[in-house]
């Protein structure tokens, strides 16, 4: 289990991950959470996101329409749990799938405005960016995102 370190040495190291009895204290790059896969939930049969390369016991399910991607960094996020931060980033490999998928408008955004997805258009709203914002210390990439 990993989440927000709200006491030691929370500035330098803000998140921690348990690990047996261990308490790893780490930083990133940009999120903690990271997606690695789209499954099939084996107890609902829905489609769900596997992270933390837990051969599909930590996910969440799937909205297409929560998938969000940050115009500066072209980065791919999608909520995750609230105890995580609610919002998680999509590796590079499958963000790459994914965007095979995504629906730009005419405004020449480099934002996607929908994505087409199991026969269906779904419309992108980003909100999911708006987490970045209330971040500890995520890194270079939500400072570029900051920036905006």
């Amino acid at each position: 289990s990993s989440g927000i370190n709200a006491e030691y040495g929370a500035k330098s190291w803000p998140y921690v991950s348990a690990c047996g009895e261990e308490m790893n204290y780490i930083r990133c790059d940009d999120l903690p959470v990271v997606f690695q896969s789209i499954v099939t939930s084996s107890r609902t049969g829905d489609e769900v996101l596997s992270w933390g390369d837990s051969k599909g016991l930590l996910t969440v399910p799937f909205d297409p329409s929560a998938v969000a991607v940050c115009g500066r960094s072209g980065r791919v996020y999608h909520p995750a749990p609230y105890r995580q931060g609610g919002i998680g980033l999509i590796k590079s490999s499958l963000a790459i799938q994914l965007s095979a998928n995504f629906i730009f408008g005419d405004d020449n955004s480099l934002q996607p405005s929908g994505i087409s997805w199991n026969d269906q258009i779904h419309q992108l709203s980003h909100d999911v960016l708006e987490l970045l914002n209330d971040r500890p210390a995520l890194g270079r990439y939500a400072e570029m995102e900051n920036e905006l």
